[in-house]
């Protein structure tokens, strides 16, 4: 979803701008002085893990939840004291909570109903919203006739009939099966662009707000950790934080020394291994830093690289086998250091008969310059 972010108009004015926000609740703090700033078109997600904070966050963007201090704003308006039903905002909740005894069509349309549309409207946007999200075959079937992923798509156009500014998804996909939740992830977005609907979601799957998301906003202990595209919190985190929780990485505790003019080298005992940078850095000769590297960026190999140097090893890591995950496309291979610490790589299963590593052989982890990723907190 990155090359989407590109046609996101953020030099208008967001729709979405909450300043200062912080939610406190009997003296512990949930939310802790955000700011952030969504665009019309966008699909948003504040990715975290469990009391990070995000589902506070969209409750108290639906008003469900009043905020101890700051301020949220809908294309200009401040939405202080304004309750859930006036906001041109709707929430699918992680439940769908759909009226048992009303069909697909009833459940689409009440909300409608309840806004006193009249009943060519009703019908209107209840038949195109069903088109939408391909049920009109269902249109008559009670919600205990559905599946799960027809629910979803119910509760959906539920949400759509009312043609808000902007839907909050509480982890949507999250009752799901994997099978169906990846491809109700592409659905979803579709949709989204179909509709050009802000929407915002809370999910604390990465994989899910990695294919979904224009761009994520990464929460940790009430905080906003990291916010940008895809690709820029998975590829340049700014914490450890960040770099650890966005997939996969290996990290290790350095120090940060200069060699020659331009040559920043990070010297790890935890690596064994010096980790040379061709970039220039904001750090200072001495500091501890961390290295991260993500184990596809790692090459797997049973010989050393032809300037390896074993007293003195550079962007290397050498180690035995000890554990082979095998998925199909990839393997990842764990790999034992002599002072016991586990390293993962990741290995392309591009040929069928290729000879690959196995358990207990001795293989060299060797990267790119460009592919470390130095972390200062």
């Amino acid at each position: 979803m990155v090359l989407k972010s590109a046609s996101i108009k953020t030099d208008l004015p967001p729709i979405i701008e909450i300043r200062n926000l912080s939610k406190i609740f009997s003296g512990q703090v949930a939310v802790n002085q955000i700011d952030l700033k969504i665009y019309r078109g966008e699909f948003f997600s504040i990715l975290g893990g469990s009391g990070s904070g995000k589902t506070t966050v969209l409750r108290m963007l639906a008003g469900f939840e009043m905020p101890t201090q700051g301020k949220i704003l809908l294309e200009g308006v401040d939405m202080a004291g304004v309750p859930p039903y006036q906001r041109p905002i709707n929430t699918m909740f992680q439940s769908y909570a759909l009226f048992p005894h009303m069909n697909v069509m009833q459940n689409i349309a009440f909300g409608l109903k309840q806004d006193k549309h009249s009943k060519a409207e009703v019908l209107a946007r209840t038949e195109a919203v069903l088109k939408l999200v391909q049920m009109e075959k269902y249109a008559k079937r009670k919600p205990h006739q559905l599946s799960g992923g027809q629910q979803q798509r119910v509760a959906l156009a539920r949400c759509l009939a009312k043609q808000p500014k902007v839907l909050l998804l509480d982890e949507p996909l999250s009752a799901l099966d994997k099978k169906l939740r990846e491809q109700m992830q592409f659905e979803l977005v579709d949709i989204q662009e179909k509709t050009g609907i802000t929407f915002v979601m809370v999910t604390h799957d990465q994989a899910e707000a990695m294919t979904m998301s224009t761009r994520i906003g990464v929460m940790n202990n009430g905080s906003l950790e990291q916010i940008g595209t895809p690709s820029e919190v998975y590829e340049y985190p700014q914490s450890r934080f960040t770099a650890d929780f966005i997939g996969t990485t290996n990290m290790f505790e350095s120090r940060a020394t200069f060699e020659g003019d331009h040559d920043m080298v990070m010297i790890s005992e935890q690596a064994d291994c010096q980790f040379w940078v061709d970039r220039s850095l904001d750090v200072v000769e001495g500091q501890t830093v961390w290295c991260a590297i993500r184990p596809e960026k790692m090459t797997v190999s049973k010989k050393p690289p032809q300037d390896y140097n074993a007293e003195k090893p550079e962007n290397c890591i050498r180690g035995a086998i000890k554990d082979i995950a095998y998925l199909g496309g990839v393997s990842t291979y764990h790999v034992q250091m002599t002072n016991g610490k586990i390293v993962k790589a990741t290995d392309f299963n591009v040929e069928r008969d290729a000879e690959h590593p196995t358990w207990g052989d001795t293989v060299y982890l060797s990267w790119e310059t460009s592919s470390i990723m130095v972390l200062t907190s």
